[in-house]
């Protein structure tokens, strides 16, 4: 079974967050909900969800890929921590899942030795996507380049989801089926 790290901080979207780890569950993804500094994380609207564990850069290094929701103080606060960084860094140079929607693919990714020459999506704002700082901006709702794959904002949740369980080998299409009532 594959397995992610989904990474969380104060201030995530939960629609990103929560929508994304209940797909990759349905898909038979193994998901580890880590949380930056407090095993109690709330969302930008105010949720709260309680993680596996507290985020420390070895307790994630044998997952196959890393998540991140968007939200701007999640983005803002986990694109500050260098050992997130570091651990984008080493899933992107071992060719593991670097996903991430929203805020967080220009906040993040700039940050990290990613090449500036994959093609990448985030939020459709002008602001956000100056911030991209050399990746070349996508306006799709998701955008698949090598193991990074990046969308735009809650409303792109459910399509981004479906893509990072198909990137592991999950049956998308079966589970979007499921999901839409067909037997």
């Amino acid at each position: 079974m594959k397995k992610v790290v989904v990474l969380l901080a104060d201030g995530f979207e939960e629609l990103e967050a929560i929508g994304v780890i209940d797909i990759l569950k349905r898909a038979g993804v193994g998901v580890e909900i880590l949380a930056l500094g407090n095993v109690r994380v709330t969302g930008a609207h105010g949720i709260t969800i309680e993680a596996d564990e507290i985020f420390n850069y070895y307790n994630a290094l044998d997952m196959d890929g890393v998540v991140f929701a968007g939200g701007m103080l999640n983005a803002e606060t986990l694109s500050e921590e260098r050992t997130v960084i570091d651990l984008v860094n080493y899933f992107y140079e071992n060719d593991k899942l670097v996903a991430a929607i929203c805020a967080s693919p220009a906040l993040i990714l700039p940050k990290t030795k990613i090449s500036r020459y994959l093609e990448c999506t985030c939020y459709p704002d002008h602001e956000m996507v100056e911030m991209l700082d050399g990746f070349r901006f996508v306006d799709k709702n998701v955008v698949i380049d090598g193991n990074i794959i990046t969308s735009q904002s809650p409303y792109t949740a459910l399509e981004f989801a479906l893509a990072i369980a198909k990137y592991l080998g999950a049956d998308a299409d079966g589970l979007l089926n499921g999901l839409k009532g067909n037997k």
